[in-house]
């Protein structure tokens, strides 16, 4: 009879650690839920500062690209205006020399 209570005993003890060892095992499955949760906001929220960022750095593409076509008009001007004062240097160089020729 003792032999049978004691075993009685154990497997009533097994049984409340196994519900402990459950208990825990869920609390710790609870909280690993609520990081994930946490984890998940702050990622969002970090996808949405980087999208903002990325809209900066478009912004400021447009604006070199911008620049890129001023500097593009300022640059053929320059050449046209480089080429008229070639043109002038030849026409006075010519007439220097008609009338050096005189």
């Amino acid at each position: 009879m003792k032999i049978q209570n004691a075993l009685i005993q154990i497997r009533a003890d097994q049984q409340e650690l196994a519900q402990d060892l459950t208990e825990r095992i869920n609390g710790v499955g609870n909280q690993v839920k609520r990081l994930e949760g946490k984890c998940d906001a702050k990622f969002a929220e970090i996808d949405k500062r980087f999208e903002a960022v990325d809209k900066r750095f478009e912004a400021v593409d447009k604006r070199f690209d911008a620049i890129d076509d001023r500097f593009d008009k300022v640059d053929d001007r320059f050449d046209t205006m480089q080429d008229t004062q070639t043109t002038m240097m030849h026409i006075l160089v010519g007439i220097q020399r008609k009338l050096d020729a005189d």
